[in-house]
């Protein structure tokens, strides 16, 4: 007997769709990824500060549609299934219907699409849209929200399994212009060097880059790794016509992300460049401690790699 299987799609703002998989540009394109929340007008505008000229780019906001809910007495089970699918159908639509309209004011070509999946496979489903994108752009997950339990779901997972630079935009920090102040926090390590890499692709050329290294001046042979590296590094940005400067953050035994927090205040930093650190733990990935206070406290966006 021969069946038949649908193929999950997006939902484009044209009333179109399209492959839930479908890449986006082929590696070049911007996504941003959505939490159904009202922080998500801030992403968005994030996004579309990075999105160079009139470039076209794509909003996704995933509906993870679950297999089984609970049954009123009298109702069927499928009748059930189908009122809560489309519930959350035109909640999504009204979420993107209103971001669409917020967006108007900045003339950006973005297309707002809701991407529906099974519950179970929502990680794996936000996973393969973001590989298909050269940038994601998302959100710090609360815990408040309906919403909220399932975008941190894939946040996680989007940062370490991605495979894509990620610009995180924190609760309480925006992009409101193209960056002009962009601050590199830099080590001799792969996710640093990364992070710098990829970066380059999306910054303006006339941007100016302040690559430092908080340590404490005791730890003097990190000191000097950091500027043997720095030193190379700031002469290849030279060659390619990179406004750049490089300085060693004495902390002063106050904590890395402090200092960097402080670096990111007194320079206007629009944006901070840094990689991603952590560690696998029974199961799960847990981030360092320097990453994880600056995805919850910083007032700029971060682009991480990992």
């Amino acid at each position: 007997m021969q069946t038949s299987t649908k193929v999950p799609t997006a939902s484009a703002n044209d009333g179109t769709s399209r492959p839930a998989g479908a890449p986006v540009d082929a590696f070049t394109g911007v996504l941003s990824l959505l939490g159904q929340d009202p922080h998500d007008a801030v992403v968005l505008e994030a996004a579309a500060h990075l999105v160079p000229g009139t470039t076209r780019w794509r909003a996704l906001l995933p509906v993870p549609l679950p297999e089984h809910v609970p049954c009123p007495w009298g109702e069927s089970p499928l009748s059930a299934l189908a009122t809560d699918h489309l519930a959350r159908r035109t909640d999504a639509e009204a979420h993107l219907e209103s971001l669409r309209r917020s967006m108007a004011r900045l003339h950006t070509h973005v297309e707002c699409e809701r991407a529906e999946c099974p519950e179970r496979q929502l990680a794996a489903s936000v996973l393969r849209h973001a590989r298909g994108a050269g940038l994601v752009v998302a959100g710090v997950p609360t815990d408040g929200g309906p919403a909220q339990p399932m975008a941190a779901s894939w946040f996680v997972p989007l940062l370490i399994r991605g495979g894509r630079p990620v610009v995180v935009v924190p609760r309480g920090a925006s992009l409101a212009r193209r960056p002009r102040q962009v601050l590199v926090a830099w080590s001799d390590t792969a996710e640093a060097a990364r992070a710098l890499h990829e970066a380059l692709r999306w910054l303006p050329k006339d941007c100016r880059l302040r690559v430092v290294t908080a340590t404490d001046a005791r730890e003097a042979r990190v000191v000097s790794e950091s500027m043997l590296g720095a030193s190379s590094l700031i002469a290849h940005l030279e060659r390619h016509e990179r406004t750049a400067s490089f300085e060693v953050l004495d902390r002063r035994g106050v904590p890395v992300e402090d200092a960097l927090l402080g670096e990111a205040r007194d320079m206007s930093a629009d944006l901070v460049v840094m990689g991603a650190y952590g560690h696998s733990r029974a199961a799960e990935y847990v981030f360092g401690g320097v990453t994880r206070a600056l995805l919850h406290r910083s007032r700029v966006p971060l682009l991480l790699a990992h």
